[in-house]
């Protein structure tokens, strides 16, 4: 959507703290070291725990990274994009930015604050043990709002990995997605005390590998929950007629509905693979050939989010063997 639409402008008007931060500096920037904005969208939504333990996603920012684009109109395109939360107070005013790491040597070395949450608390240090932070100076009586602002600027794609950040070329266009988070009924302080890593926090594979090699608590845990999910899918589907069905094909690929969650199933490089995924969601499982223990490959989503995921297809799958007869062959399947 064009920056000066007349919703844009209808709700910077609303919010006069959006026009604070679309003048801000923030990464990436446009090919003239400038902020210039191509196009924008605003969203209001109400805050949630997934919003406390949100993270940003900064992409290309001092490292290596980029997306790239292989067709239409972005083709032969590379882009960055970075992501800030700032904490708005009942008279718009910002009382607080907080500056995600910027690629994962900044998050291993603890730079920055890793969560949304950080942005209503006014400074942190390090704790006695050196092994984590402090936090101090609340500001979430305070915080009216939290706005979460992702920027994204495309590039031409040099095609060059020389050095850090070669491979963008000349400047394309920049876009800001804004979303304005409102003060939940219970207030932001009950909010962050009720939310935590088991329900609210998105898996993906970056925060799980660096949370085994960190040896956090948290994560190592979730990764056994994850891998009990898989071994149950295994036992109750996959070893249970879904596998017959995939090895019994005239090719090697598979995919059935059940319910919200589609199921996809193919041989990849000598390994079955089997992903099932909702719109908001999915989770892999994998077994090397000749073994009989499936793993986990990879994920995207919060934990009950995942967990619904298996429970939907087991149960669908034991329940109602005429829903069996959904999942077909299918030579087209494609499986992440």
């Amino acid at each position: 959507m064009k920056a000066d639409s007349r919703k844009n402008r209808e709700l910077i008007k609303q919010y006069p703290f959006l026009a604070e931060i679309l003048s801000l500096p923030m990464e990436p920037e446009d090919g003239g070291n400038g902020n210039c904005v191509d196009d924008l969208t605003i969203k209001v939504e109400k805050a949630d725990g997934d919003l406390m333990f949100r993270r940003a996603d900064n992409i290309g920012l001092g490292d290596y990274g980029f997306i790239i684009s292989m067709k239409g109109s972005r083709k032969n395109q590379v882009m960055r994009r970075g992501e800030y939360a700032f904490a708005v107070d009942k008279n718009n005013r910002i009382i607080r930015r907080v500056n995600f790491p910027r690629n994962d040597e900044e998050q291993r070395r603890g730079w920055r604050e890793p969560f949304a949450w950080a942005v209503l608390w006014s400074s942190r240090m390090k704790n006695a043990s050196g092994t984590g932070y402090l936090y101090s100076g609340s500001l979430q009586e305070e915080t009216e709002y939290v706005v979460w602002v992702t920027v994204e600027a495309w590039h031409m794609d040099t095609g060059s990995d020389d050095t850090p950040g070669a491979r963008f070329g000349e400047f394309c266009d920049r876009s800001v997605r804004i979303t304005i988070y409102g003060k939940p009924n219970e207030g932001f302080a009950k909010l962050q005390e009720t939310a935590n890593v088991y329900e609210n926090l998105f898996l993906d594979g970056r925060l799980i590998t660096h949370g085994v090699i960190d040896k956090d608590l948290d994560i190592v845990t979730i990764t056994g929950m994850l891998y009990e999910m898989c071994i149950t899918f295994q036992d109750e589907v996959y070893f249970n007629g879904m596998k017959a069905i995939l090895d019994n094909g005239q090719f090697r690929g598979a995919s059935g509905q059940f319910g919200p969650v589609r199921v996809l199933a193919t041989e990849m490089c000598g390994y079955d693979r089997v992903m099932l995924e909702d719109a908001s969601s999915y989770i892999t499982f994998q077994l090397r050939s000749e073994s009989k223990q499936m793993y986990v490959l990879g994920q995207q989503g919060t934990l009950p989010q995942i967990r619904n995921l298996v429970r939907t297809v087991v149960r669908m799958w034991n329940q109602n063997p005429d829903l069996r007869e959904t999942f077909k062959p299918d030579k087209k399947v494609s499986v992440m």
